[in-house]
């Protein structure tokens, strides 16, 4: 594949990515807005003891990709802003693709950059917890299915932004 043809390819792949996002977004408003509690096309935010309050709203999404070969290697920085009243535990779920490997995570809250480490399971509830406990903003990663992650996010305060970048591999 020539050097013109591959940027072109990059370019198409993008330009098909930036539509998908705008089908797909205003779709999951509107199956907010009539009672669809399905909410596997995009990664959202779920607030803990009051899931029917949009207080996450999501702010910005970036998405970069580059292409080699048959993987695409993928960054999706999403930033969402608590807009309640009170300090809010939620759950960030991420679907993925059955073809796609995670391998990294990135929080920032305010100053705070908070970067994902593997850990056991056990072990890394048991900080996550003890974080919480304590007051702490603090996030837990897990893979709840093949194809969906979840993030478990701490105390996050009033009128705080939080922005997540996910990294992963895909098999195109």
């Amino acid at each position: 594949m020539s050097r013109k043809s591959n940027k072109h390819f990059v370019r198409s792949v993008l330009i098909t990515l930036a539509a998908l996002c705008c089908a797909v977004f205003p779709q999951l408003k509107q199956d907010s807005a009539e009672g669809n509690t399905d909410k596997t096309l995009s990664p959202y935010f779920l607030v803990k003891g009051d899931p029917n309050v949009d207080q996450l709203p999501l702010k910005d999404t970036r998405v970069e990709i580059a292409v080699s070969g048959v993987i695409a290697d993928v960054r999706v920085v999403q930033t969402y802003q608590n807009e309640g009243t009170r300090a809010v535990n939620a759950t960030y779920v991420f679907p993925a693709s059955t073809r796609a490997a995670v391998y990294g995570m990135r929080m920032r809250i305010g100053d705070e950059v908070i970067v994902a480490k593997i850990k056991e399971r056990e072990k890394a509830k048991e900080e996550f917890e003890i974080a919480k406990k304590e007051g702490k903003s603090a996030s837990l990663l897990e893979q709840a299915r093949p194809n969906v992650f979840t993030m478990s996010l701490a105390n996050l305060m009033p009128n705080e932004t939080v922005e997540i970048e996910l990294r992963y591999t895909e098999l195109l």
